[in-house]
């Protein structure tokens, strides 16, 4: 975790969230590992702090009075559209989980709020772990050429499948980092899955490439074991 500290240290994160116990706890907590962290309870004293002091991450409660938290961060999204944007939801739902994921937010987590993981999936989408060299060697005499979307041991091709090669790409761009079940499930599938279906893509890049290849961090998430 000294590492992600690290990393989302020097940054700064605004929460809106109408229930006043919540808020006053993730700004507590967040305060730890974020430079500057700014609370408001409502989408309106939101864009007001917004305005006079623009944050890099901004995290709303999906559903506020007034002004819901998706149309709040569409409204974010127009002002700085390279703010990282998050919404917290506690509901289930699909006709909810489909509006979160359409509505150009990078990422929603669903409540209650499990700290760990939403360092994790910010740290996750940050820009600068989002690129993707057009030759990633992956060790072992394994390399993936972005090009042709190909796997080589070297220079035989390993046929991949869908999942398994969209999962390939998500682990190299977020490599200096850990990639969650919740993001995993948003970039490869268009519907929710068991941690099962998940691990089972995993198991079937392991055995294509080799088994050390990714690494399972109980309870967070998947990273990829590569220097």
């Amino acid at each position: 975790m000294e590492a992600l500290h690290k990393r989302l240290s020097s940054h700064s994160v605004l929460i809106a969230e109408d229930d006043p116990s919540t808020l006053k706890w993730l700004v507590r907590v967040l305060k730890i590992y974020f430079k500057e962290v700014y609370g408001a309870s409502n989408a309106m004293e939101a864009l007001e702090i917004f305005t006079s002091t623009p944050c890099d991450i901004v995290i709303a409660d999906i559903q506020m009075p007034e002004v819901d938290g998706l149309s709040f961060l569409q409204k974010i999204s127009v002002i700085s559209p390279h703010t990282l944007r998050v919404v917290m939801t506690a509901f289930n739902s699909n006709p909810y989980l489909n509006r979160a994921v359409e509505s150009g937010v990078h990422f929603y987590l669903k409540k209650p709020i499990d700290i760990d993981e939403l360092l994790v999936a910010i740290s996750s989408h940050m820009p600068e772990g989002l690129s993707l060299n057009p030759i990633s060697n992956l060790g072992e005499g394994f390399y993936y050429d972005a090009t042709n979307k190909m796997v080589y041991k070297n220079s035989d091709p390993i046929k991949l499948t869908k999942k398994e090669l969209l999962l390939l790409e998500l682990l190299l761009k977020n490599r200096n980092g850990i990639v969650g079940l919740e993001m995993i499930e948003q970039n490869i599938y268009e519907e929710s899955v068991t941690a099962d279906a998940i691990r089972m893509v995993v198991v079937g890049l392991r055995k294509k490439i080799y088994t050390t290849l990714i690494e399972n961090l109980k309870g967070l998430g998947y990273r990829l074991n590569i220097s």
